[in-house]
């Protein structure tokens, strides 16, 4: 889009950082694509790609709403794409004259998105028992809609409340007591008399435990898909994902989360609501988070969350946009290579999919271009773990193959794994050295071998054409091999050059002056 950078590339010795600056004068969404070399023409060290959304303006509308001053107010958030505009901005007590305060926040899009109604709970669940509260769009006419005990006959006190509206206006109550989960809802009706029932008087968990959730939030995909976020206050930030089924609803781990530092969040955490993207933001006891969907998949189940604004005092979040390309797709797990013969052979696993269809496997020999090579079919909806396996020829050209897996949903949304990398052998050579590098007109090459042996010293210029073949013989051990004759017909500047055996090779980049 016409998009330049001023000081780029940048470079230096000795630095640890570099900075290279640009303006957007059009709106859209662009790549961006750092690559870091070693000088002289090196190997390449790192390459990351970020999408990067320019809005035409700055949004002035809210976007997200908190309970923030601990509870006390209903704030607004003008937020995008994972960046701060403003906020919080006070809109309405939610308990006036009272010290009441509340946890738990939901809000619909009926009648519209903007005239959207309030739905609240209060800091309370003596006995198990739960009180909603609405309000309109200006947080007026505040009135109790409806009252539910969601233990039933048990006496315990629910520690965790939490509430979430979906997109067809349905509340969704998460409860529970240290021992058990339990899961209600309401069809909202502005701020009518509402009816709360159970769907499942104990939820399943899959890979956590029901005591992680001391403080956590919920909210609701396009799809009707929950998001369950729960922490323990000491360290333990999971997010649950789960569809509700009546009586047999489960919900699967697919996260842990931890700050941008990769530490575990030490305070409680207690917010979560979609944006546009499928994106989340998270509330904690430090500040706004966000998880970017475009970089969620990974292999380790740990999620980075990035502070967007550090404020205290928030409590719960809230949106009331419903995207069905909704973040965490797939979880992977395991993604290794492995060489078998004349194949790499390339293993991954995922502990859960939703709307999956397939898995592009890419490939590439310098760790930047990659290229699609091959397509697997995807489980689609799964909450069990899934093996996949792809068997791709190896190409004895290159003494490194980058793989990488792009994963596609039904809607063509789509995110990359992390890169694995498959090192073909030297075969039976230790180490060279060549000398002097940059060269004129001799070459000598200084080769450790393991054993007795016959190669080919070949050399290749900047275009991948052979210009050089020569057949040596090594000893075990140290072996000096001078190149003379031929040398001189080389054009100056970079190329190629390969020790080749039957079981490897080693590769030098040389400089011809």
């Amino acid at each position: 889009a016409g998009l330049s950078f001023t000081g780029n590339p940048s470079s230096g010795t000795g630095t640890t950082d570099a900075t290279t600056a640009s303006g957007f004068s059009v709106a859209g969404d662009y790549f961006i694509t750092c690559t870091v070399t070693e000088q002289g023409g090196g190997q390449t060290v790192a390459s990351l790609t970020k999408k990067v959304t320019v809005l035409a303006a700055a949004p002035t509308a809210a976007s997200l709403w908190a309970t923030s001053n601990s509870g006390n107010d209903v704030s607004s958030f003008v937020v995008a794409n994972g960046t701060y505009f403003s906020g919080p901005t006070f809109l309405f007590d939610p308990f006036p004259s009272t010290s009441e305060t509340t946890a738990a926040l939901g809000r619909n899009d009926q009648p519209s998105a903007a005239l959207g109604h309030y739905y609240w709970l209060p800091n309370s669940g003596t006995n198990g028992v739960v009180n909603v509260y609405a309000a309109n769009s200006t947080g007026g006419s505040r009135t109790l809609v409806g009252t539910f005990d969601v233990n039933g006959g048990s006496t315990n006190t629910l520690g965790f409340v939490r509430l979430g509206m979906g997109p067809d206006g349905t509340g969704w109550i998460l409860a529970g007591d240290g021992t058990t989960l339990y899961l209600s809802k309401f069809t909202s009706n502005g701020v009518n008399p509402v009816t709360i029932t159970n769907e499942d008087a104990s939820v399943s968990l899959v890979g956590g435990a029901v005591s992680t959730f001391q403080n956590g939030d919920v909210c609701i995909s396009g799809n009707g898909t929950i998001y369950a976020l729960a922490n323990d206050g000491s360290g333990v930030t999971q997010i649950f994902r789960g569809t509700p089924t009546g009586s047999t609803t489960t919900l699967t781990k697919v996260f842990d989360l931890v700050d941008e530092n990769g530490d575990p969040f030490t305070g409680s955490v207690n917010g979560v609501a979609f944006d546009l993207a499928g994106s989340l933001y998270i509330s904690t006891s430090t500040g706004l988070y966000y998880i970017d969907a475009a970089t969620v998949n990974g292999p380790a189940g740990t999620v980075g969350c990035f502070l967007v604004y550090a404020v205290s005092g928030l409590q719960d979040l809230a949106s009331n946009i419903f995207p069905t390309q909704s973040t965490l797709p797939v979880t992977l797990g395991a993604f290794t290579v492995n060489k078998q013969g004349d194949f790499a052979v390339l293993n991954w696993k995922t502990s859960s999919e939703i709307n999956t269809d397939h898995f592009e496997i890419e490939r590439s020999y310098d760790g930047v271009n990659f290229t699609s090579v091959a397509m697997k079919a995807a489980a689609g909806n799964s909450s069990a773990d899934v093996n996949y396996q792809h068997t791709d020829p190896i190409n004895y050209n290159y003494q490194i193959i980058y793989y990488r897996l792009k994963t596609v949903d039904i809607d063509d949304k789509f995110s990359y794994s992390k890169i694995v990398a498959l090192r073909l052998s030297n075969g039976p050579i230790k180490n060279m050295t060549v000398f002097p590098n940059p060269f004129t007109s001799d070459l000598k090459l200084q080769i450790n071998s393991l054993s007795e042996t016959t190669g080919t010293v070949r050399i290749s210029n900047a275009v991948g054409q052979v210009v050089y073949n020569r057949n040596i013989t090594l000893q075990k051990g140290d072996n000096i091999v001078v190149l003379t004759s031929g040398l001189e017909t080389l054009k100056p500047g970079m190329h190629l050059m390969e020790v080749i055996t039957t079981e490897g090779k080693v590769t030098q980049k040389i400089i011809k002056r």
